[in-house]
């Protein structure tokens, strides 16, 4: 359903103490008021509890601590430009945004018919596309859709989603330009624009994080990228749970003598544009 660990970590700092003569966290339910969701394997796994409107997460870890979460904050947010016939009743492209919360059982979809403008600009539904701010959604099936946490998630990831979907988007209607006007250039040069913007921002981060990182974390991360694929942008987010993966079952870390849990400490604190550039500069070439 979801990954409790990669919770337990993005909320790191939120846990509290909880006191309890009980040492198996598997039976907790009575003092909880809850029900089971899910038991803890081993150990240094994680128990979930169910309270109806929120999870309880517990695991030892120095001393039994407690994670709250609120299941109308757990949903997950999907933005693509949809360039192919989908069954959708709506001219391509569109611009798709897809909210799902597992925990309250919520869906809800959002999509806009995208245009270029005389200007080169970008509209969905007649309104300018911009990078800061998302377009104007209702969201009328979501329970949590007033919530201002729900709000700042969906601003976040259009924020990362906007380049992707601008580049999609001026790939789309280039072509379009291409096919009614055979003759004439490609009009390319809004995507050789943000090309060079990328490759300038990718440099200065990598000089950054060249900075940051040890020679052997950075061949340690290096070995750990070697087996992973990146299939789309959105992909790239969470470069550390694949580090992590890789200590827990090869112990890299001791491999190459590198702090691990000081390395997963860095990883977490970087942007999305940070991880991006270090996949650039350390993954192997993909077709």
């Amino acid at each position: 359903m979801y990954d409790w660990n990669a919770l337990w970590h993005t909320h790191a700092g939120k846990q509290q103490r909880f006191a309890s003569e009980t040492l198996d966290i598997n039976q907790l339910a009575p003092e909880l008021g809850a029900s089971l969701h899910r038991a803890a394997r081993n150990p240094h796994d994680i128990a979930v509890y169910d309270h109806g409107d929120h999870y309880s997460l517990l695991r030892h870890d120095q001393g039994l601590q407690l994670l709250r979460l609120e299941k109308r904050v757990l949903f997950d947010i999907a933005i693509r430009l949809v360039t192919a016939d989908e069954g959708q009743a709506l001219a391509l492209p569109y611009l798709e945004v897809l909210v799902d919360n597992l925990a309250t059982g919520e869906a809800g979809s959002w999509r806009a018919e995208v245009r270029c403008s005389e200007d080169g600009e970008l509209l969905a539904n007649d309104a300018l596309l911009q990078h800061e701010q998302p377009p104007l959604m209702d969201w009328p099936e979501l329970s949590f859709a007033d919530d201002a946490r729900f709000a700042a998630a969906l601003r976040d990831s259009w924020q990362e989603a906007a380049e992707a979907v601008t580049l999609d988007a001026a790939a789309w209607f280039n072509a379009e330009a291409l096919e009614q006007h055979a003759t004439e250039p490609p009009l390319d040069a809004r995507i050789q624009q943000m090309c060079e913007r990328y490759a300038e921002i990718v440099r200065r981060e990598q000089a950054l994080l060249s900075r940051q990182f040890s020679d052997e974390e950075l061949l340690l991360i290096a070995e750990v990228l070697r087996g992973v694929t990146f299939e789309s942008a959105e992909s790239c987010r969470g470069l550390w749970l694949a580090v992590e993966n890789r200590l827990l079952q090869d112990e890299l870390d001791r491999k190459r003598g590198v702090d691990g849990a000081a390395l997963l400490r860095q990883l977490q604190q970087l942007s999305y544009t940070q991880e991006v550039a270090l996949i650039e500069a350390l993954a192997p070439a993909q077709d």
